[in-house]
């Protein structure tokens, strides 16, 4: 063996059994990190777990090569095992004091607190969010200007407003149109047909004659008045509560209940801006939860916006448990969170927590299955014929799945009936679907959709032989 090689080969062991050591280290309680209030047992058979695992077992066989190296070294009365030593605790110092550094350099303020690229920094920080929202209310503008608190859904279209980009306008009546000062209960002698869903049928990004309710309107003939009480952000709670509060009373022949596999995912929500948090709506809403196979709205009525963020801390709100996608330790600050890089990892990393049976995927499909079902029980004991209608999204549209979305599974397994608008949609090219750089349905888009929907319009009008 050439004179050397053998001190170089046990530097080389010696540097990468330093490195393995100390990631072990690293990995360990970070492991530890996301167990959260997961029994240990289940934690091991985790991910989180197998590393802690692996770590352990790095840690005990790269401690044993560093035990086994000191030794030689002792023997020997050679310095190089302090030196290669001292060599990596300033290359591993200078690693964390420039990663610390950079990820400081490049982050930003949001409203949420500070975040790396698209990922807000834990923990996020209340007194930030509530000053967002309290200029947000204090401004007019944006969807502000034509939503209002509503002390049943939370919010809904306000009468007679304009929006402050220029393409909505609401009725007296809180409904959809498409000039200011209309007033729809002057007109009668019409056959009405009620929309009711979220901003896919209040027909968001597009003027009033460019949504499909407006083209359905038209399709149908004169004979009809066509009511577009659809609101933005609705889940499918608020949709039911918006047709049995609003909707019901004009007496319709045909309502149509338009909603999305996102609108399901609202339902579990108390608080958008918790749950969405760039959607910057200051509201929140009604909460339906299951008991004995009965709804219970148990946020009635929903806090003012006023009485939301005069709070001194998130968890002064009521209700957070039925919040799906709260965590406690996401607002709460420790000392690890002094470094960034500590606070980029649980960020992306979350700590298992203990999840309330209300806002489970299981507590998703039953409650959303209950309300549908629900709704389709109300509006026909009130005469009129429902039809509920599923709207697909940019990516079920551009990306085909043969799995299910979450709206289309939990109609099927609650045995709703619906119709399905993705293969009306597919035959439209796929660059005039949508609105450029949105994700609502573009003029051609809401015209495919109003088209598909006449036919089945004219079916449901015309009686069985």
């Amino acid at each position: 063996m050439a004179p050397g090689t053998l001190p170089q080969k046990n530097n080389l062991l010696l540097l990468a059994s330093l490195f393995v050591w100390e990631l072990s280290i690293a990995c360990m309680p970070m492991a530890i990190y996301m167990k959260g209030d997961k029994p240990f047992a289940v934690f091991l058979s985790s991910k989180p777990g197998m590393v802690f695992l692996l770590a352990i077992a790095a840690f005990l066989i790269a401690g044993a090569v560093l035990i086994h190296q000191y030794l030689a070294s002792r023997r020997s009365s050679s310095r190089h095992f302090r030196l290669i030593v001292m060599m990596n605790l300033i290359t591993v110092i200078l690693i964390a004091v420039t990663g610390e550094i950079a990820i400081r350099a490049g982050s930003s303020n949001s409203h949420d607190g500070e975040k790396i690229g698209e990922v807000i920094l834990m923990p996020k920080n209340w007194e930030t969010v509530a000053l967002h929202y309290h200029q947000l209310l204090d401004e007019v503008g944006g969807d502000l200007s034509y939503q209002v608190y509503d002390d049943l859904m939370g919010w809904t279209i306000g009468p007679d407003r304009r929006s402050a980009n220029g393409l909505y306008f609401s009725s007296s009546e809180g409904i959809r149109a498409p000039h200011e000062r209309v007033t729809f209960a002057q007109i009668a002698g019409k056959t009405r047909i009620a929309l009711v869903g979220d901003s896919f049928t209040f027909g968001e990004d597009v003027r009033y004659e460019e949504t499909w309710g407006y083209f359905l309107e038209k399709a149908v003939g004169s004979d009809f008045q066509l009511l577009n009480f659809g609101v933005p952000a609705y889940g499918v709670d608020q949709t039911y509560l918006r047709y049995e509060k609003d909707a019901r009373k004009w007496n319709p022949k045909i309502v149509i209940f338009g909603l999305i596999s996102h609108d399901l995912v609202r339902t579990m929500s108390v608080y958008p801006f918790i749950g969405f948090p760039d959607w910057n709506m200051p509201f929140s809403k009604s909460r339906f939860i299951l008991r004995d196979g009965e709804l219970t709205n148990v946020n009635v009525p929903p806090l003012t916006p006023e009485n939301i963020f005069c709070r001194r801390s998130i968890s002064e709100l009521p209700l957070l448990e039925y919040q799906r996608g709260y965590r406690q330790s996401d607002w709460q600050r420790s000392l690890y969170h002094l470094s960034y890089l500590a606070r980029l990892f649980v960020s992306q990393f979350p700590r298992w927590s203990s999840v309330n049976p209300d806002v489970t995927d299981e507590a998703l499909a039953s409650v959303n299955a209950a309300i549908l079902k629900g709704f389709t029980r109300s509006a026909a004991q009130a005469g009129a014929i429902p039809l509920v209608v599923y709207f697909p999204s940019k990516a079920e549209l551009e990306e085909p799945s043969s799995s299910l979305s979450t709206g289309k599974r939990v109609l099927q397994q609650a045995d709703i009936a619906y119709i399905d608008l993705t293969s009306c949609l597919l035959k439209l090219n796929s660059a005039d679907r949508f609105v450029p750089l949105k994700h609502h349905y573009s003029p051609q888009g809401n015209a495919t959709v109003a088209n598909c929907l006449h036919k089945v319009v004219n079916e449901a009008l015309t009686p069985s032989v």
